[in-house]
């Protein structure tokens, strides 16, 4: 069984995941200040995670058709 496809989407996945320890630790950091920033930052990241998402999607859509009217048709969905 071959497992190397794991480690590459492990080494993929390691800058996401410091980006969100980043955010994890402003909003530890919030509530211990008692800032009241929780829910917003809750809102901001999910908004985030959702628009970089489904950007991702389109450019991947994008890059891998080679007809030009569906390229055309995404780029003026975005």
């Amino acid at each position: 069984m071959d497992l190397e496809w794991v480690l590459e989407f492990l080494k993929g996945m390691l800058k996401p995941a410091l980006a969100l320890s980043v955010a994890v630790m402003a909003a530890i950091l919030s509530y211990m200040h008692k800032l009241g920033l929780g829910g917003e930052l809750v809102y901001s990241f999910s908004r985030a995670f959702l628009q970089l998402s489904v950007i991702g999607f389109v450019l991947q859509f994008i890059f891998s058709h080679k007809n030009t009217g569906w390229i055309i048709l995404a780029y003026l969905f975005m």
